[in-house]
């Protein structure tokens, strides 16, 4: 009994002397900082949008987009036909609002010079800085924006230069 006695004392008091505050200047103090973990790019919001255009005619520098509607700031962006699909972009709108916009006129940097199909469509700003950053394979920051049902809000109109 004497034995067990002596273990239970010794180990109380290595406890205590575990948990004792002295001021040992040799004594390194610890501190723990909180656990952070590294924060993970968000995606942005793509959706819901759309976009609502009617075949034109003009002089082949510009499109002009009915309406766009988008879940956050973004762009209208005018692709040339690729065999029925997007394809090279031709031009990009000035940053629209979140929501919609109206007769929003795209002026174009390449401009077309017969009839053709072009694909207007929505694209967010994704990083907020304002500038249309898309330019496939090398920037592709500024994401197409999808539709309710998760496809890109995109369509195909055909444009007649007069």
């Amino acid at each position: 009994m004497l034995k067990r006695l002596c273990v239970v004392l010794f180990a109380i008091t290595l406890v205590a002397a575990a948990c004792s505050d002295d001021n040992d200047t040799d004594a390194t103090p610890t501190t723990q900082t909180p656990a952070t973990t590294a924060s993970e790019p968000t995606e942005p919001e793509t959706g819901p949008a759309s976009i609502a255009a009617i075949d034109q005619s003009g002089d082949g520098s510009t499109v002009t987009v009915s309406s766009v509607t988008l879940p956050t700031g973004g762009f209208v962006v005018i692709h040339a036909d690729n065999e029925g699909s997007p394809g090279p972009i031709l031009g990009w709108s000035d940053l629209l609002p979140a929501g919609e916009s109206s007769d929003v006129v795209v002026t174009l940097n390449t401009a077309i010079s017969a009839e053709t199909t072009v694909f207007p469509m929505a694209h967010v700003d994704a990083n907020g800085n304002s500038e249309y950053e898309f330019m496939p394979p090398d920037v592709t920051i500024d994401v197409p924006a999808t539709t309710a049902e998760g496809s890109v809000a995109v369509l195909s109109i055909v444009y007649t230069v007069s």
